[in-house]
């Protein structure tokens, strides 16, 4: 199988470099820095499974020049997707798959409106990984565990092979998910709200945890979200209190949720695409998201970065 990553950081890389060990033809969409680095050294990658070193890559900024690939794993920013859809064509052939595991819960849409129907999958992701410098990831979590639905039907062959591929790579779990729909919402319910709060708070996962009121703002904020979800026909339970600590429980305490690595740094920040997608969606839904709003007008001085 011949694996197209796009995007060559913390969840990209790490997928592109188990890809690579377990002998598939992996190629890397790529920019900047981190192209170069691809094309002359390699990639490294620290995890507590064991660090891994690879050499040079197959890599380039143009889709044209990498060619078709059977699968398309999308992760790029959600701030970056809305242009670079678009350019992803030349990668697809008549039976590639798309997989798009990012943040947020309208990369599919963001992809549906450039791409082919047919071609798409949806697909959510947990895993504490970064991209500590171009070439050098740095994934604190034991686990990168994937959901993969249709992006349209019923899950069938080609999603089981796509599956039984990925779970044949050291440190990575897939399973097909029964409502890809609510899986994509339950994640995005829980980061957009502890996004928000750590934010907010400058904390990390495990302070957020020990203070009670802080805890407290973030099952708020979930439960804000997950009641824009249900307003938008998606099944989710109206008390996400557990929903939201079981996909924390086992996440590094001293870990910091990505948008507040980037505030931290002075990067862009993925604020539109979390809380404001939540307020942005709550007005579509007729559902109120005063914690959300908030977060955002706070936040949003510093979105741009510095």
């Amino acid at each position: 199988m011949r694996v197209a990553i796009v995007g060559a950081g913390g969840v990209g890389g790490y997928l592109g470099v188990r890809l690579n060990q377990s002998g598939l033809d992996v190629i890397w969409l790529a920019r900047g820095r981190s192209l170069a680095h691809l094309r002359e050294i390699g990639i490294a990658l620290r995890n507590p499974l064991g660090d891994v070193t690879l050499g040079p890559q197959q890599a380039s900024d143009s889709p044209e020049a990498l060619g078709r690939a059977d699968l398309v794993i999308v992760t790029v920013k959600l701030y970056d997707l809305g242009d670079l859809a678009p350019r992803l064509r030349p990668l697809l052939g008549p039976s590639t798959a798309v997989l798009p595991l990012q943040n947020g819960v309208e990369a599919y849409a963001m992809l549906a409106a450039c791409l082919p129907a047919e071609a798409l999958l949806k697909g959510t992701v947990a895993i504490k990984s970064r991209l500590a410098s171009p070439g050098e990831i740095v994934c604190k979590s034991p686990f990168c565990r994937i959901k993969i639905g249709e992006g349209t039907g019923v899950p069938g062959e080609r999603v089981e092979r796509i599956v039984a591929v990925l779970n044949a790579c050291i440190g990575v779990e897939v399973a097909v998910s029964a409502d890809i729909d609510v899986d994509i919402w339950k994640k995005f319910a829980m980061l957009a709200s502890f996004s928000a709060i750590s934010c907010l708070a400058r904390a990390s996962i495990g302070e957020v945890l020990d203070s009670p009121e802080a805890r407290e703002l973030v099952i708020a904020a979930a439960n804000e979200a997950a009641a824009v979800g249900r307003g938008l026909g998606v099944g989710l339970p109206r008390d996400v209190t557990e929903l939201v600590l079981s996909q924390v429980r086992d996440m590094p305490k001293d870990g910091r949720p990505s948008m507040l690595e980037d505030l931290e740094a002075g990067r862009r920040l993925e604020l539109k695409f979390l809380s404001g997608s939540v307020v942005r969606l709550g007005r579509q839904a007729g559902v109120p998201t005063p914690l959300h709003s908030l977060a955002y007008r706070v936040l949003a001085m510093h979105a741009l970065g510095r």
